[in-house]
């Protein structure tokens, strides 16, 4: 079985360097060819479906990714972003002068530090994608899931059966694909998933 995975192209969040989450702001011009960009890398990549995180950025990048393609897309709640609280649609400096050391904590442990408000990842967010990511291995099926950095970095480490703390390493580039492949009992090393393809 193959996991597909590709990252929303750069949104207008991106471009004005915002803190957002679930702030749902629309892809950028480059953020379009971004995303056909990943489908015309993925157009000889066979899966039976895509799913999509419903906030627009991510939903449109679908779409464009898919484009020409017959594979169905499914919108598929738990991929979205982490929802960041107070930190929502402010800038990188405006959070930096109100609070430093609420991001020097950030920086030391982000996937434990709960951003005010919002949305823990790892009580909140990384259950939810291994919810979807569970629901996956029971189907079996090749596909794509089109999402953000923070659910699609959980899912690297999730498949790979990593530590959690090892998910910021993980950070995915716009206009690119990465693809897991699990192990199975024909293959060489039963049981190990690999991560064959990463930002390509």
């Amino acid at each position: 079985m193959k996991i597909y995975m590709v990252r929303h192209g750069q949104s207008e969040g991106n471009l004005r360097r915002l803190w957002y989450g679930s702030t749902d702001l629309p892809l950028t011009d480059l953020g379009r060819e971004q995303a056909r960009q990943a489908g015309e890398k993925l157009k000889n990549a066979a899966f039976a479906v895509c799913y999509a995180s419903p906030l627009i950025r991510a939903w449109e990048t679908a779409q464009l990714v898919m484009a020409g393609r017959p594979e169905p897309i499914l919108s598929t709640p738990d991929l979205r972003e982490q929802h960041l609280g107070l930190l929502e649609d402010k800038t990188f400096d405006q959070v930096a002068q109100e609070d430093p050391l609420l991001i020097g904590r950030f920086n030391q442990n982000w996937v434990h530090e709960k951003p005010p408000e919002g949305e823990a990842y790892d009580t909140g967010l990384a259950p939810r994608v291994a919810r979807v990511l569970d629901g996956l291995l029971k189907k079996g099926e090749d596909c794509l899931l089109v999402a953000h950095n923070g659910p699609l970095s959980y899912a690297i480490t999730y498949l790979l059966d990593l530590p959690l703390k090892s998910a910021p390493q993980f950070y995915f580039h716009h206009g690119c694909y990465s693809m897991v492949e699990l192990g199975d009992e024909r293959s060489w090393n039963p049981g190990r998933n690999h991560l064959r393809k990463f930002n390509v």
